[in-house]
């Protein structure tokens, strides 16, 4: 579809909100990330109006989809965006996907992100490499889908598992951020100190969060000012961080907040020759299907604003090492596949068909209703409304009603909207059985979390009156149970009465391991 020539004159606003919640998933942290980078690039090209609008909208790259035409139908008024970060250049074959999102603007206003899981064992659809051979649909890892065929073989396999068409094509290079760094200068970022036990790869090789062989970065613990290789390394660091990829993608954050107060304070807008590096290396850094451009994008950025205020639900699709019973040939989770071990996760179809259903979608799976009882999880109440004692009112009328519901204070931010329950690994039944006591919450699945948690907006308007079904005896647990199972998100052993949870300080601002 070409693009029309009357939108390249409009005025491209300008809209960046900070804020927090409780503990973020991969999909809202990466979600701030693209919205930063994209921020930096909007607000750029704003000041420079429609002349640099022009040459930037010219150097992004782009791709050409050649999605066939057995595809699901579009949606009426609804949008869907695919945001992929990855770790080589956007466009061609053998790159890595890191994170991919599949971003639902509902004709409602309302936004949903999916994030899928990239070792999470899917089918592949039948496809032709740039060499002309033609491979047969089959099961693979769902990062392989772009790293095999591309662009067009990742999209067509989201539209598989979930009968959604996707609208916009949205790619994201970890490797421009090394370019973004060196035009302006390079950048300030903080390190905390970590005593978290370093990490020793297959290699013998150590990686702290202060010194990691595996991407080079070194520095810190403190401020520390990286460009060219080191900025790189910053942020594609993930050995020998407290948290892994999740740790990696709060210092993708942290970096693209140092890049934008670089920009705005820094007086690169004013230096033509810098604005004119930092748009080639950013828009450099993305890569958009060809009938996507800058406009697209800023109604993403302007939608994903949202974040902070609750106004976008998070979703990730649970999934899990597959057991022996499943097909494992060890207690690692890993299958076999063409003969070679391969570490796996596995999902229940019916999980994705309870978050894409009300989105239009549709896997072929009903929705089941297996799981714990709502009443046998503990649940963390968080108060996001700004609104004294909503929480407390919340988990007294909660405990009234079975539930083991605890106060865990003020979320990190109070200007949540929409109420929110999330919920960890296999608790998706017991979740929606407390969404039904809060009308108008939002489900939000996240594997790294444990039990429930009600995150309360400001639109809450007390615990609804109906029956909740009465918690079934639960069997003697074995020690080994104990031990898996004793630390629930309230901090206690299920069954004994939960403390208040502690506070715990914030880092330090734009600070991360």
């Amino acid at each position: 579809m070409p693009r029309d020539p009357e939108r390249r004159s409009r005025t491209l606003p300008f809209d960046l909100r900070g804020g927090g919640r409780p503990p973020r998933s991969a999909s809202s942290q990466l979600s701030r990330v693209l919205l930063g980078f994209l921020s930096v690039l909007v607000f750029a090209v704003t000041a420079g109006g429609w002349a640099v609008y022009t040459y930037a909208n010219g150097r992004i790259g782009q791709v050409n989809l050649d999605l066939g035409d057995d595809r699901p139908e579009e949606s009426e008024g609804a949008t869907n965006f695919l945001l992929v970060g990855t770790d080589s250049r956007a466009g061609l074959e053998g790159q890595r996907s890191d994170t991919t999102i599949l971003a639902h603007f509902g004709e409602d206003e309302t936004v949903t992100m999916l994030s899928i899981p990239r070792d999470t064992y899917v089918t592949i659809p039948e496809y032709t490499d740039t060499d002309g051979r033609k491979h047969a649909r089959h099961k693979a890892k769902f990062n392989s889908a772009i790293s095999d065929g591309g662009p067009s073989l990742l999209v067509r396999t989201i539209e598989s598992l979930t009968n959604m068409r996707i609208d916009h094509y949205v790619s994201m290079d970890l490797a421009g951020f090394k370019s973004i760094t060196d035009a302006i200068g390079g950048v300030d970022v903080c390190v905390l100190p970590s005593d978290h036990k370093e990490f020793v790869a297959e290699n013998g090789r150590t990686s702290r969060n202060t010194n990691d062989p595996m991407s080079g970065f070194v520095g810190g613990p403190g401020t520390v000012h990286v460009g060219g290789e080191q900025a790189l390394a910053f942020v594609r660091q993930r050995h020998g961080l407290p948290g892994g990829d999740m740790d990696r993608i709060r210092r993708q954050q942290q970096f693209m907040g140092a890049v934008f107060h670089k920009v705005v304070g820094g007086g690169v807008l004013t230096n033509p020759s810098q604005l004119e590096q930092l748009l080639s290396t950013a828009t450099g850094a993305l890569t958009l299907d060809d009938n996507t451009d800058l406009l697209d994008l800023r109604k993403l950025a302007t939608r994903l604003k949202g974040i902070a205020s609750g106004g976008v639900g998070m979703q990730t699709l649970p999934t899990h090492p597959p057991t022996r019973a499943e097909g494992a040939v060890n207690d690692r989770g890993e299958i076999l596949v063409g003969g070679q071990r391969v570490s796996v996760q596995f999902y229940n179809p019916a999980d994705l068909e309870r978050i894409v259903a009300p989105l239009g979608g549709s896997t072929g799976s009903a929705p089941g209703a297996g799981g714990a009882d709502a009443t046998e999880v503990a649940v963390q109440v968080f108060n996001g409304s700004g609104i004294a004692g909503l929480a407390a009112d919340a988990v007294d009328e909660l405990n009234g009603k079975g539930f083991r519901a605890t106060n865990a204070g003020n979320a990190s931010t109070s200007n949540y909207v929409t109420s929110r329950v999330r919920f960890g690994t296999g608790l998706d039944a017991a979740a929606a059985t407390l969404q039904t006591l809060v009308p108008g919450a939002r489900l939000e699945s996240d594997p790294g979390i444990d039990g429930l948690q009600l995150i309360l907006g400001s639109s809450f308007d007390g615990i609804a009156d109906v029956p909740v079904t009465a918690p079934a005896a639960a069997p003697a647990a074995t020690g080994a149970e104990t031990a898996a199972a004793g630390t629930t998100a309230a901090g206690t052993v299920p069954g004994a009465p939960a403390p208040p949870a502690a506070a715990t300080p914030p880092p330090p601002p734009n600070c991360t391991y």
